[in-house]
């Protein structure tokens, strides 16, 4: 599952390098439809607390092959990457040894049982709440990449629905069918897979706009603790562990978190490209991204009517810009200062300023 993960993402990142809509195609149906299948084949075998973490091989994976094959995006395995990924797997190891849990597999009225709790029902809360400031806040373009992957990682990390799912399906295997005339498994289903369709929507972006090992780093990172958490909460699978146990599983979840922040740290210039959707945040931030920012419109016309610009060539037919002109009258009326020509101004358009500023020469 951690290998066809790598390939989808890594596809949908060269779709976007080289503009070829199949190829976006092949790694957004592996990414929504045979990974999920894959995870659930686990999920019938072992705890969402043992399984989930093994999302972090993802990260591994794309940290070693990235420089290769997406190598248009100038990354480099440097020792953050060695010690890292070393970290990720320690991890990983140490959450499936102190996850080993007992997998109780829960009828479908158990199951209901255990979804409308009162720290279920808190923690859907918590997670919409958290997900409805990372959508709908306007952050900075620095901001944004974490929101993208953390938003993604969040959305498809609920595999409780999946575990669920999966439960009720062993369960009718056993002889036991009358959970398909309840709404339930049908929930679950519709869950799972608005959680794989929204969360591949926002990771499509985040690898438009920034390099395939920080996108994945951080929605991995997002995934697995949402996935964890999730277990731990809302299916209680670590419920009846001794304390010890517990403190233990998330240390090791920490160990794979911190790993990842590790890898993350060497993804320089993890920006790649202004998009439209960045330049919407930069705007909404204040920034100017690729534009000289204008000064406030004089009081009279700036450009006599008819005048043209001939190729940075000085003509009386041109008009300076008055008003407030830079403050320049103040630089002409110092002794010994000469401003021979002052900036002329192209065009003005309230929706797009472009400005064509000749050098000045004292």
């Amino acid at each position: 599952a951690a290998a066809l993960g790598t390939v989808s993402k890594q596809l949908i990142a060269y779709s976007e390098h080289v503009q070829k809509r199949w190829i976006f195609h092949v790694g957004a149906g592996i990414n929504i439809f045979v990974g999920p299948v894959v995870d659930a084949s686990a999920y019938a075998f072992a705890p969402q607390v043992v399984v989930a973490p093994f999302a972090c091989l993802d990260v591994i994976f794309n940290a070693l092959s990235a420089p290769y094959t997406l190598h248009f995006q100038n990354e480099r395995l440097t020792r953050n990457h060695v010690w890292g990924t070393g970290l990720v797997a320690l991890g990983a190891v140490f959450t499936a040894v102190f996850g080993s849990v007992h997998d109780v597999i829960l009828t479908v009225e158990e199951l209901e049982a255990q979804l409308t709790k009162r720290l279920s029902l808190a923690y859907f809360a918590a997670e919409l709440g958290l997900l409805l400031v990372l959508t709908l806040v306007p952050f900075s373009a620095k901001v944004r990449g974490v929101c993208l992957g953390v938003t993604a990682g969040v959305l498809m990390g609920n595999t409780f629905c999946m575990k669920g799912f999966i439960g009720i399906v062993r369960t009718s295997l056993e002889g036991d069918a009358k959970a398909w005339v309840r709404p339930t498994p049908y929930l679950l289903v519709a869950g799972a897979v608005a959680g794989a369709v929204l969360g591949h929507i926002f990771m499509r972006k985040g690898l438009g706009e920034y390099k395939g090992i920080y996108m994945v780093t951080i929605y991995e990172g997002a995934h697995i603790i949402a996935a964890c958490l999730s277990g731990c909460v809302v299916m209680e699978e670590m419920a009846h562990a001794p304390w010890w146990q517990y403190v233990l599983y998330w240390l090791s979840v920490l160990c794979i978190v911190f790993g990842m922040m590790l890898i993350n740290t060497a993804a320089q210039d993890s920006k790649m490209g202004r998009s439209f959707h960045t330049g919407l945040a930069a705007a909404t931030d204040g920034q100017v991204v690729g534009t000289v920012e204008a000064p406030e419109p004089p009081d009279q016309p700036l450009v006599q009517e008819g005048a043209r610009h001939r190729g940075g060539q000085k003509s009386n037919e041109e008009r300076p810009v008055s008003g407030k002109d830079f403050e320049l009258d103040k630089l002409e009326g110092m002794q010994g200062i000469k401003v021979p020509f002052r900036p002329q101004v192209k065009a003005f358009d309230e929706a797009n300023i472009n400005l064509d500023l000749e050098a000045y020469s004292f």
